[in-house]
């Protein structure tokens, strides 16, 4: 797997690596249209105050890839995890990815595991 990067790490260099394979680090939400992995720690969440989530990354799950069924990611739910797979930003025409648009760019996710490195301040 890819030397994993923060949440706020690939939304900063979205131009750069929107279409590539990435690894993210952060914590997953599994909730009805707002399945989305968040920046790690939360002290360094950002908030524009505008309902956009600018700490998060939507995702949608690859279960092909992954080989399991959609209950098993249940387990990772509200964890700490590592996501692999592509990077995209926004669709020509549209301000954000996932539901109303509310999140600045997608994962589409090929593997995850759980993540248990120890944070710092950087990330």
């Amino acid at each position: 797997m890819l030397n994993p990067i923060s949440v706020n790490d690939a939304i900063d260099r979205l131009i750069e690596l929107a279409g590539q394979n990435v690894s993210i680090f952060g914590s997953l939400a599994l909730v009805f249209e707002g399945t989305c992995i968040n920046h790690i720690p939360k002290t360094e969440y950002r908030d524009d105050g505008a309902g956009t989530y600018q700490s998060s990354i939507w995702v949608n799950f690859d279960l092909a890839a992954i080989n399991q069924r959609e209950q098993w990611l249940d387990q990772f739910d509200g964890r700490h995890v590592r996501l692999a797979g592509k990077l995209a930003a926004p669709l020509d025409g549209y301000d954000g990815c996932g539901h109303f648009s509310m999140w600045p760019a997608e994962l589409n996710v090929k593997s995850i595991e759980k993540y248990s490195a120890t944070l710092t301040g950087s990330g």
